[in-house]
């Protein structure tokens, strides 16, 4: 790891995709001055002033730097959302940073949970070395859903105002009962600094909870009606959505589970959907996506891991796994799986969800995919790094998620664009970031093989420098 203070450097005799032109630009020059890019010239053309650093990159790949539109910084890939006391949450921080950066991704819109103001401000000030963090604060929730404090800690509100400072979640959520209550949690949010606003779509998080023996399950392990039927009310959610837009605030929207819920959010007003649907969006939904500009954050690959990990344990104790998930987190997560492998054999609760994987996989987000681009919708890469439940996937794999896209139909290009162009203009930063053009900010990438040949490229990062710095290098960056 490196971190060089430069206020000129030059990257010259680089192959060059800028994320506008779907082509390489050949023997380029790209200059940068006080973290800004200067000059984008050919080789030969950029007169290089004295006492400036000069890297020269013949026969690698300069990109953007990459952007993933739905992480979390304080988790790991594992179900560690409530265990803080397993590892100092700034070590954690300060790990999947450095993972973040290494993998060439140098902005990120960070999921709620717990209170990252301090450390995303040590990041700015380069205390700590990590990719530019847009942040949610806290999530806007009903009581006992998705997000809601109460379905962590479902008891009184004396112990839970005391649980909720031990395990460090008060930022969790705010939950509301009625349109005004949404009202003022987004003005509260917007003043305590966040950049956009998280909720949730209408929608069970028990989504086959309408089964009485289902249902019966999930009152014998102890969860009450009022966590089973809870659900985000439309005119709450429009609420948000309404009261966002007059704080120059965007909305994110966590699918929570079937294509009902996700048409609901985009009617509301949501500016993103987060995650797949298991089922099938209609033509009117992405239609209104494409009118109203409502980016979808497919997170896919998040459940094709988790498939993966529960058919294959052995991928779990995988070299690369230990080590972007060290102990006593790793065990953490072997624990949980295991718990999950024996409840699926059992026909326990998760065995719904994983018998509709293959659906998903085979039909629905290939057809939605297809029919997604064919209109025209924007999507924007995250791949849900961090979070465990139905995912764990660990930081640094956000080309895993470009992989799955083309898998199914779309280009290199534009699966570069998800990570870049589009994803800049998701987060409001298209203006700054995105694209490696005069003017915008200095976040480039170097990789040592053609991701348009092969997306799978996207993994080989060889340098990266975020605001004109170089934070990670694998190379000689003599000149």
């Amino acid at each position: 790891m490196k971190n060089k203070k430069s206020e000129q450097i030059i990257l010259k005799d680089v192959d060059l995709i800028d994320g506008e032109k779907n082509r390489i630009q050949k023997d380029m020059m790209i200059g940068i001055k006080d973290g800004v890019i200067e000059n984008v010239e050919r080789s030969g053309e950029l007169e290089i002033p004295k006492e400036t650093e000069v890297i020269s990159l013949s026969g690698r790949i300069v990109i953007s730097g990459m952007i993933d539109s739905h992480v979390h910084l304080f988790q790991s890939g594992v179900d560690d959302f409530m265990k803080p006391y397993a590892e100092r949450l700034k070590t954690k921080f300060k790990r999947n940073c450095s993972i973040t950066i290494e993998s060439g991704v140098t902005t990120v819109r960070n999921m709620p949970g717990y209170d990252i103001s301090k450390y995303r401000k040590k990041v700015k000030q380069g205390e700590i070395p990590g990719p530019r963090i847009i942040d949610s604060g806290p999530a806007i929730s009903v009581p006992y859903s998705y997000f809601s404090k109460l379905s962590y800690m479902p008891f009184n509100a004396v112990l839970r105002f005391f649980m909720e400072r031990i395990y460090r979640i008060k930022d969790l959520s705010i939950d509301v009962k009625n349109e005004k209550e949404a009202r003022e949690a987004v003005k509260k949010i917007e003043k305590k600094g966040a950049d956009f606003i998280k909720t949730i779509t209408p929608g069970s998080n028990y989504p086959y909870a309408e089964e009485e023996s289902y249902k019966q399950n999930l009152l014998e392990m102890g969860l009450k009606e009022e966590q089973i039927e809870a659900s985000m009310d439309p005119e709450i959610l429009k609420a948000i959505t309404e009261q966002a837009r007059k704080e120059d605030m965007k909305v994110a929207c966590h699918n929570i589970y079937g294509p009902e819920g996700f048409s609901l959010a985009v009617e509301a007003g949501a500016d993103s959907i987060e995650h797949s649907p298991i089922g099938l969006i209609d033509e009117e939904t992405l239609e209104l996506m494409v009118k109203n500009e409502v980016f979808w954050v497919p997170t896919i690959y998040a459940f094709y891991n988790w498939k993966n990990l529960i058919d294959n344990p052995d991928k779990y104790d995988s070299k690369e796994i230990k080590e972007l998930i060290p102990e006593p987190l790793h065990s953490f997560g072997k624990k949980s799986l295991e718990k999950i492998r024996e409840d699926i054999e059992q026909g326990g609760l998760w065995s719904k969800f994983y018998d509709e994987i293959d659906s998903m996989k085979e039909e629905y987000f290939p057809k939605n995919l297809e029919r997604a681009m064919e209109k025209g919708v924007k999507i924007a890469a995250g791949v849900d790094c961090g979070a465990g439940g139905a995912g764990y996937v660990p930081h640094g794999q956000l080309y895993k998620e470009l992989e799955v896209y083309v898998d199914n139909g779309m280009d290199e290009f534009s699966a570069i664009q998800t990570a870049t162009k589009n994803a800049a203009e998701l987060l409001g930063l298209d203006e700054k970031v995105g694209t490696i053009e005069k003017g915008k900010i200095g976040d480039l990438v170097v990789l040592g093989s053609d991701p348009l040949d092969d997306i799978s490229n996207m993994k080989d990062v060889e340098l990266v420098i975020k605001e004109g710095k170089i934070l990670y290098s694998e190379i000689d960056v003599g000149g």
